[in-house]
């Protein structure tokens, strides 16, 4: 595990989309997957910049997205489609190969099979981009997930529909998610967790320094043999 504290969060992302850029250049053809949320937007940022400037081709490279709230769509604002269409997708000056954005209006028990079956013949992942949650989850992979789990379909914890309400108030509470399993992004080349702000410290000590649990479902990344911990200065703190 290669810990990577940045002077603030422009470091941050501009660091991680770095990284990014180097695997893409090792494996041009590989899957990559990125998280929503306001953690990741510095590095969609950077990402397109650098991408849209030549400094890296996508043409054949694979993308898929991480998690999405049940019931609603990608042009639903404050859904996970959303951000990766608008941040990431409609700003490439030319698009991945391939794309899998998760649909959270259809079946999420077809989005599950669909998300399952699109890593499984693209993947596995090259690089898996995550944010961490305040209770440590990655993905909506919540409290007691297994750690060999694939996509699947979950119920969403108090805290992260505390959290999610940033995004969208209280014109929708989805209490359920999809997300890509522990078991996929075990399976990445090369994971890169992102956290900014004093709020994620404490998580990112207990994460990276207590013991590995399911009841922690970050801890497992210390299992992981290519792990980049990419935060700023606050979120080093503890």
């Amino acid at each position: 595990m290669q810990k990577i504290v940045c002077k603030d969060y422009n470091h941050m992302s501009e660091t991680a989309a770095q990284l990014v850029l180097d695997a893409l250049r090792d494996k041009p053809d590989g899957l990559f997957s990125f998280p929503g949320g306001d953690t990741p937007l510095g590095l969609f940022q950077a990402f397109v910049s650098k991408v849209n400037a030549g400094e890296a081709d996508i043409s054949i490279a694979s993308y898929v997205s991480l998690d999405e709230w049940v019931g609603m769509a990608a042009t639903d604002e404050g859904s996970c489609g959303h951000f990766n269409y608008t941040n990431l997708l409609d700003k490439l000056a030319k698009p991945f190969a391939r794309v899998h954005v998760i649909d959270g209006s259809a079946d999420p028990y077809d989005q599950r099979d669909l998300l399952n079956a699109f890593i499984e013949a693209n993947g596995p992942l090259t690089v898996s981009v995550l944010g961490i949650g305040l209770n440590g989850h990655l993905g909506f992979n919540e409290e007691g997930t297994d750690f060999e789990s694939a996509a699947h379909v979950v119920e969403l914890a108090p805290t992260t529909r505390r959290v999610m309400k940033k995004y969208f108030g209280d014109k929708f509470d989805p209490k359920l998610g999809i997300t890509q399993g522990l078991g996929q992004i075990m399976q990445a080349q090369t994971v890169i967790l992102l956290a900014n702000g004093a709020h994620k410290a404490a998580i990112i000590k207990e994460a990276l320094n207590g013991p590995v649990t399911p009841a922690l479902p970050a801890s497992i990344l210390q299992n992981h043999p290519n792990v980049y911990v990419v935060i700023d200065q606050e979120a080093a703190g503890e």
